[in-house]
């Protein structure tokens, strides 16, 4: 039985404590990929734990329609960075500062930047941070944060000009057509529905559960996003930490509906 999540819980969604925990116990793996040229430029290429060809196979399990609603501009190498203490639900800060940190143990893996986006056409830059090794000293786990982490950021890129771009319209595979704001929208009446996909995408719900909140400083755009970006993960990565130990593995075992829209959302053609 999920539990539903609490302020504290919220907070505790920025801590990777037992989201590592759960992948050491469950042995969750990078899913299977055929390393491909990864066609964007990486910077800072040190500081990323996956090489150029790995992070080509892990785009590659994108289907090609969603990959080219993809937004993506580059990839950038970050240093170890944190969520700081005053983090929130509603607000999340980064920190360098270990001494600042939330906890040793709540890392900020990824991130998409839309900067770019307020100076040129609509695009967004990934970054992927260095995983600390005395948090994390498995190599394999570091690894897979960071594929996780990757999915979850493009899976943004192709979210971003649905939510965001007026005029975005898809042409699902079963040939009906959408605008891209009402497919995003309906996704979120699946998906409150159920808890929350994941530990991290509990973080952003909003009162009962629900992607509303009485809180002016409450960004429901940004909460369906990130509830829709861990969606994916989960459907293309196999797995998703939440409180439920059997649904981990089998993330969609409650809501196939909603594995059903994501496939199709991934798969939909961008017409205009």
């Amino acid at each position: 039985m999920e539990r539903e999540p609490t302020e504290q819980h919220k907070t505790s969604g920025l801590d990777m404590k037992e989201t590592l925990e759960w992948y050491r116990q469950s042995k969750s793996e990078i899913p299977p990929i055929q390393e491909t040229t990864f066609p964007y430029p990486i910077e800072k290429k040190k500081l990323i734990e996956l090489s150029d060809k790995e992070l080509g196979g892990l785009l590659s399990l994108f289907p090609e329609n969603a990959r080219r609603r993809s937004i993506l501009r580059k990839v950038v190498g970050q240093p170890i960075t944190w969520f700081h203490r005053d983090s929130t639900g509603k607000k999340q800060i980064p920190t360098t500062n270990p001494a600042d940190a939330l906890s040793p143990t709540a890392i900020i893996p990824s991130y998409a930047n839309t900067e770019p986006w307020t100076r040129q056409v609509p695009a967004a830059d990934v970054w992927l941070y260095q995983i600390p090794q005395n948090a994390v000293p498995e190599e394999d786990i570091r690894r897979l944060v960071l594929a996780q982490g990757f999915i979850h950021e493009v899976g943004h890129t192709i979210i971003y000009p649905s939510l965001y771009i007026k005029d975005n319209t898809l042409k699902f595979p079963d040939g009906k057509i959408i605008n891209g704001l009402e497919a995003v929208l309906h996704f979120a009446k699946l998906a409150e529905q159920h808890p929350p996909i994941s530990q991290y995408a509990s973080t952003f719900r909003g009162d009962n559960n629900k992607f509303e909140s009485s809180d002016p400083e409450y960004d429901v755009k940004v909460a369906i996003n990130e509830e829709l970006a861990e969606t994916i993960a989960a459907h293309l990565c196999g797995f998703a930490y939440c409180s439920d130990d059997v649904r981990g593995k089998n993330p969609f075992a409650d809501r196939p509906e909603i594995k059903a829209f994501v496939k199709n959302f991934l798969n939909a053609e961008l017409i205009s």
